[in-house]
């Protein structure tokens, strides 16, 4: 992956960032706007979490199943677990790295979760709706990330989906974001999760903030939600 990277861009830290959140929260469906370096760390990580997924649920049953994974619920594994990322690329730019990290991709034996939704990031959300439904993870490091809150937000899944994006803090048009994210509490019953990671050491694309929708998020120890395993809150199915 080093022919992808640009120390410039910030990411050569992000990525590796990026691959240790889609580990940890596990998520089916995860969108990325603009491919590049951090697309195949996206990729590995689905793909790292389908065989720890297939390992975990072969040990279901078992007496030592109780010391691997002693809070683990079982219901969990009755869905099948098959990530996809969906990445939107015009995959037009001479300068773009997409079609080199698509290859970089290929070479690593991840492409087969990955989709391409050729076109802009505006108007795109309906095609994105139709590959995936609700989106759990999103990874955004565009100039256009209000562009992407207006239109986009809805499919971000309201019971713990999270939203990443690079680079809001230090300029001020990053800042009118935040704040605009900030505005939201109240859409969202005040259930709305901001952290902002600060890269000091950095002179430019020195963050990345984290969003968490949790409007409709419910314990895993409570009364798990209605719905299917795509739509758990039924979201989609309002008119």
């Amino acid at each position: 992956m080093a022919s992808l990277r640009v120390p410039e861009m910030g990411t050569d830290s992000t990525a590796p960032l990026l691959y240790w959140l889609i580990r940890t929260l596990r998520p089916q469906r995860v969108l990325e706007v603009g491919m590049g370096y951090t697309s195949p760390f996206l990729a590995k990580a689905l793909q790292d979490n389908k065989k720890a997924y297939e390992a975990e649920r072969a040990l279901l049953g078992r007496p030592s199943s109780a010391e691997v994974q002693p809070l683990a619920h079982g219901e969990y594994y009755d869905a099948p677990y098959e990530p996809r990322l969906v990445c939107i690329d015009r995959m037009t730019d001479p300068t773009s790295s997409a079609p080199r990290s698509l290859a970089v991709m290929e070479e690593l034996g991840v492409a087969g979760v990955c989709q391409i939704i050729e076109g802009d990031l505006r108007g795109s959300s309906g095609r994105v709706r139709d590959c995936v439904g609700l989106v759990d993870f999103a990874w955004i490091d565009t100039w256009n990330t209000l562009d992407f809150v207006r239109e986009y937000w809805d499919l971000i899944d309201p019971a713990g989906g999270v939203l990443a994006v690079h680079y809001l803090m230090t300029y001020p048009e990053g800042r009118a974001v935040i704040r605009y994210l900030e505005s939201m509490r109240g859409r969202e019953n005040g259930r709305l999760e901001i952290t902002n990671l600060r890269e000091p050491h950095r002179f430019a694309q020195n963050s990345t903030t984290l969003i968490r929708r949790t409007r409709d998020y419910v314990e895993p120890e409570d009364l798990r939600p209605c719905g299917s395993s795509n739509d758990p809150t039924g979201v989609l199915d309002i008119d």
